[in-house]
């Protein structure tokens, strides 16, 4: 089997001939990887180190896969970069401004919104706002002939309403300040939000990639199993609806805490979780998602930093001989020890390879 056929095995519920195994690297590995292997792009990469490639968009090429666009009428934006790299984006429309700040980085530094005046002013912004469709073909075309044989190409599509507002729009502090301090209003923006994201899933579902992953970052370090009950799994639901009507799979990126969460996850009838995280990073062991979600569940699950970051090179196999199961390797398991953000040595991805041609 090539890469292309061993995860469309996975996501079509046949046997492979192989555990299946991927990677996300960028120019973080890439920049320290041995002389003789200077200048590889990540599709060189993997293919040296003879993992299966799950493209997600466009990641590392020069190309995106969109979906949709969400348009907000009246709404003009103008950033500035300081001298550390730190940009300030200020949005301004007939209703105000918001101003907000990321690092150099991409990290927030400062939430445009901070007041509930604040919350008045997006809560009007997204009463007009509407998503219109992108034509992703010519894109994808392009990235699938980089990818060629070697993998497929899923959609990775942005956060719904909650994660959108606690990751990027208000943080973690001020979104429950202002839930306690103004419940109806909040959570009239919310399921304003969630109304007008029906489209966005439907137009997304319709990329011509095989799976559309909804990138929501879950975890109950941030999002209460009453606050997720209420409003992430009515929303994932949709989305896992949406995809379903078009004939595609599903799946919900979980990388964070999350076994409190699985009998509610179960509810969104998704397809499979995308970086489902075992402890100590995550707490969410790979078979508990199999006894709760059943055994039909795809995971690509993530190898914890732990292991592949932190222990001597030797002690690598023998850790994903305790961590791989039988049950595992019977499931649609696809193993994910990603680097994306952390300059990883090419040593750690080859302990990786042969364990897997050794044993999977």
């Amino acid at each position: 089997m090539n890469g292309r056929q061993r995860l469309s095995a996975v996501l079509d519920g046949r046997p492979t001939d192989r555990l299946p195994w991927t990677t996300l690297v960028d120019d973080h590995t890439l920049s320290i990887l041995p002389d003789s292997l200077k200048g590889m792009d990540a599709y060189d990469f993997y293919r040296y180190i003879r993992c299966e490639i799950l493209q997600l968009n466009g990641w590392g090429s020069a190309w995106d896969i969109y979906g949709c666009e969400l348009v907000m009428p009246g709404v003009e934006v103008s950033t500035d970069k300081d001298e550390s790299g730190n940009i300030t984006t200020v949005s301004r429309c007939r209703r105000g401004a918001l101003t907000g700040r990321i690092s150099h980085n991409v990290h927030p530094i400062e939430y445009p919104v901070k007041t509930i005046d604040d919350v008045r002013v997006l809560a009007g912004r997204w009463e007009e706002a509407h998503y219109r469709p992108v034509d992703d073909r010519p894109n994808y075309e392009a990235i699938e002939n980089m990818v060629g044989e070697d993998g497929i190409t899923f959609s990775f599509i942005a956060p719904s309403a909650i994660p959108q507002l606690l990751e990027q729009t208000m943080g973690i502090q001020q979104f429950y300040y202002l839930m306690e301090d103004y419940p109806e209003e909040m959570d009239a923006l919310i399921r304003l939000i969630q109304e007008k994201e029906l489209s966005c899933f439907e137009l997304c579902a319709r990329t011509p990639c095989d799976a559309v992953i909804l990138c929501e970052n879950t975890s109950t370090r941030y999002i209460s199993p009453k606050i997720y009950e209420k409003y992430n799994m009515p929303s994932q639901r949709r989305f896992v609806e949406a995809c379903h009507r078009a004939g595609k799979k599903g799946i919900l990126h979980m990388c964070g805490h999350v076994n409190d969460l699985l009998e509610i996850i179960r509810e969104t009838g998704t397809d499979g979780i995308h970086a489902l995280t075992p402890p100590p990073t995550g707490d969410c062991h790979w078979e508990r998602a199999l006894d709760v979600l059943g055994d039909d569940l795809i995971i690509i699950g993530a190898l914890t930093p732990d292991i592949f970051h932190q222990f001597p090179l030797e002690e690598i196999g023998p850790a994903l001989d305790r961590q791989v199961t039988p049950r595992l390797r019977e499931s649609r398991f696809v193993l994910m020890p990603a680097a994306d953000g952390t300059a990883t040595p090419l040593e750690r991805f080859l302990a990786v390879r042969d364990w897997v041609e050794r044993k999977g």
